[in-house]
């Protein structure tokens, strides 16, 4: 068994790797061949405005990968107002992030690795919002809107980047000194114009692409403000703790079509965001598809430069872990990285039942 840790995560996994491994994830899943289940989390106490437990729990398997993946993320949250906005944050009472991988074969049913997940967790979003923006956005999309200044806004946008050629990004956070560092450190990095804006809707105009990458629990700008042939991606959804949403109901009921990564977990959820539209006949279900059914040509997409696309980046899905994980499980057994521990640790001994003739139930 395999352990890896966070550096060798960010040694052997690049964003721009991660893409392709992240499309044909999705493209399988929606050929019904990989698997996806709900996300499941659970908060101790349940108050909100209680800082307590939350176990963020997500599995899947890519046959194609030949592994199933179950992701535990073990952390301490609360709900708090800042700036005036509802918003998580996650303190860390060990500075130490207690998130791992559980990566499976799917032939022998053994444990093959433990990947710890912080780094791994924001690639695999930012490869799956570029996938989905290289299949959703108009072909000459350069200009993108930023909400965010985090270490999610920084893979997401770097992942951007390297599917479309952006000219221009606007950046927006409550912190003008998160904004201003974030609009420095990257502008650097990527070698792209990155603009820190001192309000919210100077983000919007004009730009073909408006990403939301926050810790925020309410919308961060006004459906009302939005451009036609804009693409709007959100990565913050209801999860079962928490009732949360970057985009509010007018950018919903004004977008041409809502992609989800998972329809079911939607449902599971209760992402009441979009399902109290749908409940009251404001958003109806034939203008919401999975990201799969895009990729595989089940569904068209985009039609037309003037719609307005919304991607919702519903969940976490447990196929991004399966694949992502298998991606860096093999070029750490091929750079000789991780930590080798014994197999025998992880599995008890059956031995004994099976040379009696019993193959015994886990």
């Amino acid at each position: 068994m395999l352990l890896i840790t966070d550096p060798e995560v960010k040694q052997v996994l690049r964003v721009s790797d991660c893409i392709d491994v992240m499309e044909h994830a999705f493209a399988e899943e929606a050929k019904g061949i990989a698997v996806n289940r709900p996300r499941v989390r659970y908060k101790v106490p349940p108050d909100l405005d209680q800082t307590g437990y939350m176990a963020n729990i997500i599995a899947g398997a890519v046959p194609s990968s030949g592994v199933a993946a179950l992701r535990y993320d073990s952390t301490i949250v609360i709900e708090k107002i800042v700036s005036g906005n509802k918003r998580l944050e996650w303190p860390s009472p060990k500075k130490r992030s207690w998130g791992f991988v559980l990566l499976f074969s799917l032939k022998t049913g053994e444990l093959l690795a433990l990947i710890h997940d912080f780094s791994l967790s924001a690639i695999r979003v930012g490869a799956t919002t570029a996938v989905a923006m290289r299949a959703l956005s108009k072909k000459q999309a350069s200009v993108l809107g930023l909400f965010g200044s985090g270490n999610e806004a920084r893979r997401n946008l770097e992942a951007i980047c390297s599917v479309r050629k952006i000219a221009e990004v606007r950046v927006y956070s409550p912190s003008p000194e998160h904004r201003n560092q974030f609009a420095r450190e990257m502008a650097k990095t990527l070698g792209v114009n990155i603009e820190p804006e001192e309000n919210p809707r100077a983000v919007i105009e004009g730009a073909d692409i408006v990403m939301c990458a926050t810790n925020s629990s309410e919308p961060v700008f006004d459906g009302n403000w939005l451009e036609p042939g804009q693409l709007v991606i959100t990565i913050v959804n209801t999860d079962g703790v928490h009732r949360r949403t970057e985009a509010d109901s007018t950018t919903m009921t004004r977008s041409d079509l809502i992609v989800l990564n998972n329809k079911e977990t939607a449902i599971q959820n209760q992402q009441r965001e979009l399902l109290d539209l749908i409940d009251v006949g404001k958003v109806g279900w034939e203008k919401v598809c999975e990201l799969g059914e895009v990729l595989i040509g089940k569904h068209p997409g985009r039609v037309s430069d003037e719609q307005i696309i919304y991607y919702k980046s519903n969940t976490g899905v447990g196929i991004q872990f399966a694949a992502a994980g298998a991606f860096i499980y093999e070029a750490c057994k091929k750079k000789g990285l991780g930590r080798e521990l014994p197999a025998e640790w992880f599995g008890a001994d059956l031995g004994e039942w099976i040379d009696k003739g019993f193959n015994p139930s886990p």
